[in-house]
């Protein structure tokens, strides 16, 4: 069965949906994205993400063209065409047709794009085993030059990051700051443990808040009574820690046992990672699977 989107307010087939050569999101990066999932059909934070994207509009100067409960209703329209129970969904929305040229047309009615799939997440032994980082010779955007409370499909950055994972057959990298601090993943929060205390960069650095960060934050503090340092950490710091764990929506808690040629701890996963990631699946609603 053919997957349908949301395209500028029609649900339609994946392969009839069309966007304007000239749209803005093509031609200059203009444009804005959240993606989160949903669980046993209910969006996991969603007015999380509705807040974040619509921080991302206000940035970019585009009109508000969804309150968040349209929005969600079209979210779960699209859930039930597409015949979806845990489900990952990416909206996109862009400054729309326009012209080409730095004088260009920035009134254009916006595009926006929803698409939804049926979640895959990694393969469980990655989580029983753990993984290896590399560390990025890309450095993150300094946030004098993008604020990273944008979260702009101009994100070429995050892709070269993940150039130099795939060509250093890690799953993920480490980028560092343009002052040399540990920032982020190219798609992913960084977070480390040591005798009990667990350290994270701060916003600072110029990293993406990302929403399960903040979940991750609020677990260590509230359900684990683990104390949460932020700041701003060398690459060293990794070397003294007992454990190092990844992330995001998609990964969820990922532990790490190796960055490039460096043995995190003993080289195995440990217990807070194992942990945080059972108490993050109790958020979601999901059946513990660890």
């Amino acid at each position: 069965m053919m997957n349908c989107v949301y395209l500028n307010g029609q649900f339609i087939a994946e392969d009839q949906a069309c966007i304007s050569v000239l749209d803005q999101g093509f031609l200059y990066g203009d444009g804005i994205f959240e993606s989160f999932r949903s669980i046993n059909g209910m969006l996991y934070q969603f007015p999380l993400h509705y807040m974040r994207l619509a921080q991302s509009a206000q940035s970019l100067s585009y009109p508000v063209i969804f309150s968040q409960s349209d929005l969600e209703e079209k979210l779960l329209e699209l859930q039930r065409l597409n015949q979806i129970s845990n489900g990952y969904f990416r909206i996109t929305i862009t400054r729309g047709p326009g012209e080409i040229g730095f004088l260009r047309n920035m009134e254009s009615p916006l595009t926006c794009l929803i698409v939804a799939r049926e979640f895959k997440g990694l393969n469980e032994d990655l989580y029983r085993q753990g993984v290896s980082l590399s560390v990025a010779q890309t450095r993150r955007n300094a946030p004098e030059a993008i604020n990273p409370k944008i979260k702009s499909i101009s994100n070429l950055n995050s892709l070269l990051g993940k150039l130099e994972a795939r060509a250093a057959g890690a799953i993920e990298v480490i980028m560092l700051n343009s002052r040399g601090h540990l920032c982020e993943g190219s798609a992913s929060n960084l977070f480390w443990v040591r005798g009990g205390w667990v350290f994270t960069p701060d916003v600072s650095t110029g990293l993406l808040e990302g929403v399960t960060r903040s979940t991750i934050i609020h677990l260590c503090e509230e359900k684990l009574g683990l104390r949460l340092i932020s700041g701003e950490f060398r690459l060293q710091d990794l070397h003294y820690s007992d454990e190092v764990f990844i992330t995001s929506t998609s990964l969820e808690v990922l532990p790490v046992v190796r960055v490039d040629d460096f043995i995190i701890g003993k080289g195995v996963v440990g217990p807070v990672a194992r942990e945080l990631r059972r108490e993050l699946q109790r958020d979601m609603g999901m059946g513990v699977l660890v």
